[in-house]
């Protein structure tokens, strides 16, 4: 009979050991995630567990992604504040554009009978338009009306006088130039262009823009031996153009509160039978005057071609060069 109980005390004694670890422990809901917790029931349980040191890993970010991101304009300099015109501020400039030009035309005198069939004209080589050293002037406003929108206008003025022998013969609007002739010549070009800038995105470091805009030129150019009315032609003509772009600021280093920021810009313009782009880069420098107030000072290249082109008429301009700038902030 002991020996039964004896059994029966040791079965169950081992049942109990399997059971009881199936048994669930009570737990109280975490405050902060809802889940179970522990009761404190005077032992340290074990919620986290170290692996051993040699199952710890070292991974090292993908180089091919962070060498990529090393190109996005919007990552550098990131840590460096870009003065930005705020609402209801102004930006004044003056720029001093050190240009080469290239230029063409081509017109035919309509209604003249017999006449030649009309030539391409260079501006240097038969017009005596320098292709160097010319030094056009640029007068630029911009009113910052809200956060994220401004109003801008710009003025160009171009007059050029030239003088040259040519060594072939040409024909232009309906007149007939011959080599070893002296020819004159006077250019005039007035350049108005008005639009909206809006900020795409705008960060304490650099800010990315579009802009549409409105472009007029009018252009007037004289030939002749000498530039009497009586002895002249002149060529009139007005282009009217929409510009669309997208620009590009951003700061590059900070310095006792001065600024160098990166500018890059470009456009192209159209409409009817016109065309023509234009893009410039540049590095500007800015000095706190009071706050909120810069003046700066710019310094950059651009390049730019406007062109109308019709069966019977070409008027071509390109200018590129070096520029400089000064303007303020205010």
């Amino acid at each position: 009979m002991f020996k039964n109980v004896y059994k029966y005390l040791v079965l169950g004694t081992i049942m109990a050991a399997l059971l009881c670890p199936a048994v669930p422990a009570q737990s109280t809901p975490d405050p902060c995630s809802g889940q179970g917790a522990d009761l404190d029931l005077g032992y340290k349980g074990i919620s986290k567990v170290r692996p051993s040191s040699s199952q710890v890993l070292k991974v090292r970010p993908y180089a091919g992604v962070d060498g990529i991101s090393r190109w996005n304009p919007l990552n550098w300099g990131s840590q460096c504040c870009l003065p930005t015109p705020a609402k209801k501020q102004f930006v004044v400039d003056t720029r001093v554009w050190f240009a080469r030009l290239n230029g063409e035309v081509k017109r035919g005198g309509p209604g003249i009978t017999g006449a030649m069939e009309p030539s391409l004209v260079d501006f240097d080589d038969h017009l005596g338009l320098s292709r160097s050293g010319n030094t056009l002037l640029t007068f630029s406003a911009r009113y910052q009306f809200q956060p994220r929108w401004a109003i801008r206008y710009s003025f160009t003025p171009i007059s050029m006088s030239g003088a040259r022998t040519p060594n072939t013969s040409f024909n232009f609007f309906g007149r007939n130039f011959t080599s070893g002739s002296n020819v004159l010549s006077k250019w005039d070009r007035y350049e108005h262009r008005t639009g909206l800038v809006f900020d795409l995105s705008r960060t304490v470091s650099g800010a990315t823009s579009v802009f549409a805009e409105w472009l007029n030129v009018q252009d007037k150019l004289t030939v002749g031996e000498t530039l009497g009315p009586a002895a002249s032609v002149t060529w009139s003509d007005v282009k009217n153009m929409a510009v669309l772009g997208i620009e590009f600021n951003k700061c590059l280093k900070n310095y006792r509160g001065n600024t160098l920021a990166l500018s890059c810009r470009g456009g192209v313009a159209f409409l009817d039978d016109n065309f023509g782009y234009d893009a410039e880069a540049s590095l500007s420098y800015l000095i706190p005057v009071k706050t909120g107030r810069f003046g700066f000072v710019k310094g950059g290249y651009r390049y730019a071609q406007i062109k109308k082109e019709t069966d019977a008429q070409l008027f071509s301009t390109t200018m590129d060069g070096a520029f400089v700038e000064l303007g303020f902030l205010f």
